[in-house]
């Protein structure tokens, strides 16, 4: 069983100890005056969710809140109440006021004759009293769910309170060690959550090749950019409806650490016994599975530093085995916090997905002053004049399919797709014909100038920068996955580009970023050479170092365009990557 949500109660915990679940979040309230107490909630990560803290003097609670579809969002406590004192209705109430629905489950400490056998407390006839004056929802196993170690007693002090939600089942399950039994709740909430659901999609290459044959036509006929649209869309489908055709999914069930069969032998005889005392209180039963708990615990221990032992020495350092490892336990969910828009904190996918959004749009804005009016309006003149008078461009350097078919080897299968959702992989398994389909695409769009538009749209990805504030829009940097195709042509427009700045010496040598064979570490070394050099010359050497805020982002687009003019690139380049930075 992967509950969608966990409620743990006496914790336990100091701030300094980690609380991690596997595909979880979780949301802790330590006790720090003194010890014990502390609730903790951890969350699936599918799920779309965000703290809210509640004060409170009478309990220890942990909330957080489901942003489900529809506005239908539920609250979500984690309340531990201590044997000792009087229960606060008021500070209850605020458990219930975050949201329409609301869900409060944990150890109350109370007993009362509704869900408990034996005698009430006052806490017990207070919750008691306060559910049925607010028309809450109480539920709570059949079975006891406490046990005390050192009394041969049972009642039920572990129970949740709806709020707006009809029903729901709970049961007490006989496992684990403590003197509390855990306590499932299976509460219909009218919402659809996203599945967790490990899949793996295995694809038949083979099939894949044969439908791209047999759909992809060698020459595609086009005469204007109307055409070559509709064969980049037609295009696009049949390489996604071979890719469908030819895949299958396959669900990664069972759990993420599968324990030998001793050990679940064990673990059944354990509860088995657990459950008998809970039955009878006879105390042989009790030492037996203590005594089995013991060795269970010890045979966990041992069988995880074997199969630890077994995986380091499986290591191989001429493979990708010791990258693969450090991968996988460095990799980190990092789940995103509610985002400070202009018009407060965004807590909903849309929500945060709009803040983003304004502050990409002002990044993406012109540099404020101080400019000069005067060159900007001699540059677009300038620009302009160049368009106006182009009648007869240069013929462009054709695109063969030995070159593409060298451009797609060099492609990482590993990369992400973007919205036209073709992968790499299958860019690299294309067969002849279809790579002499996209050769005819990309001479089409030199011919006319073209570059399409269903390759300037990206879906883009927010990481965090370290060491910021991730609550503020601007402390993320946005990733953009655009189309692989369109990547591939702007790998063709590069080399053409490349070959006319070779040609004509245009890079300076001193200039290091953004060119093959060069590097950060190259041009460190260039500086502390001449530095050196000084140095041996009994000369100072000076340095003036710039870092221009938002250089890309906020690129003069027009003043891009009067370089490549000015440095006589050739018209057709010119003329595509105006169209390329436009309307994006």
């Amino acid at each position: 069983m992967q509950p969608d949500i966990i409620a743990l109660q006496e914790t336990h915990l100091n701030p300094c100890d980690k609380l991690k679940i596997p595909n979880y979040t979780p949301y802790r309230t330590d006790r720090t005056t003194h010890r014990g107490g502390g609730t903790a909630l951890l969350v699936k990560n599918s799920i779309d969710h965000h703290p809210t803290p509640i004060a409170s003097t009478s309990f220890e609670n942990t909330t957080v809140i489901l942003d489900l579809p529809n506005n239908n969002n539920i609250s979500i406590t984690s309340i531990y109440r201590p044997p000792h004192g009087r229960i606060n209705t008021q500070e209850l109430d605020r458990l219930f006021s975050q949201t329409a629905k609301a869900i409060v489950v944990g150890d109350f400490n109370a007993k009362h004759a509704a869900w408990s056998v034996g005698n009430s407390n006052s806490n017990g006839s207070i919750i008691h009293d306060h559910i049925a004056n607010n028309n809450l929802v109480l539920l709570a196993p059949l079975e006891p769910t406490h046990f005390p170690y050192h009394h041969p007693s049972s009642s039920t002090l572990d129970f949740g309170i709806l709020k707006n939600i009809s029903s729901g089942d709970a049961t007490s399950i006989n496992d684990l060690s403590s003197d509390h039994n855990p306590v499932a709740f299976e509460i219909n909430v009218n919402a659809s959550l996203a599945s967790s659901a490990k899949k793996v999609n295995i694809t038949n290459w083979t099939i894949f090749c044969e439908t791209i044959s047999n759909r992809v036509p060698g020459n595609p006929k086009m005469n204007n950019i109307a055409d070559v649209d509709d064969c980049i869309r037609q295009f696009t489908c049949n390489i996604t409806t071979a890719v469908n055709l030819a895949t299958k999914s396959r669900v990664i069930a069972g759990p993420f650490r599968q324990l030998p069969t001793f050990i679940v032998d064990k673990i059944k005889l354990k509860n088995r016994f657990r459950k008998l005392y809970q039955q009878t209180f006879y105390p042989p039963y009790k030492r037996k599975a203590y005594k089995l708990q013991r060795e269970i615990h010890e045979d966990i221990v041992n069988f995880d530093n074997n199969r630890w032992r077994e995986m380091i020495q499986g290591i191989n350092p001429e493979d990708n085995s010791l990258y693969e490892m450090n991968r996988k336990l460095s990799k980190k969910f990092i789940p995103t916090p509610p985002i400070l828009d202009t018009d407060g904190m965004k807590y909903t996918p849309l929500g945060k997905a709009n803040a983003f959004r304004h502050s990409l749009e002002n990044s993406f804005q012109v540099n404020p002053e101080p400019y000069s009016n005067s060159h900007i309006k001699k540059v677009n003149r300038s620009i302009s004049n160049y368009f106006h008078n182009i009648h007869n461009t240069s013929q462009p350097e054709i695109v063969s399919p030995q070159e593409v078919i060298s451009l797609i080897k060099k492609l990482n299968p590993r990369k992400a797709t973007g919205p036209d959702g073709v992968s790499n992989k299958a860019l690299r398994m294309l067969t002849l014909n279809a790579v002499t389909h996209l050769t005819k695409i990309f001479n089409k769009c030199l011919a006319l100038h073209h570059f399409p538009d269903s390759w300037k749209l990206a879906h883009v990805l927010m990481f965090p920068k370290p060491n910021q504030n991730h609550k503020l829009p601007g402390s993320y940097r946005p990733i953009s996955l655009l189309s692989n195709i369109g990547k591939l042509f702007e790998k063709v427009l590069l080399k053409r580009l490349n070959d006319h700045c070779l040609k004509n010496s245009i890079i300076p040598a001193e200039q290091f970023g953004f060119r093959s064979g060069h590097s950060c570490t190259h041009q460190l070394l260039r500086v502390t050479n001449k530095i050196v050099d000084g140095f041996n010359a009994k000369m100072y050497t000076g340095g003036v170092f710039l870092d221009v805020k938002k250089a890309f982002d906020r690129m003069w687009h027009n003043g891009l365009i009067a370089k490549l003019i000015d440095f006589k690139f050739p018209d057709y380049l010119t003329i595509i990557i105006q169209k390329f930075l436009s309307n994006r």
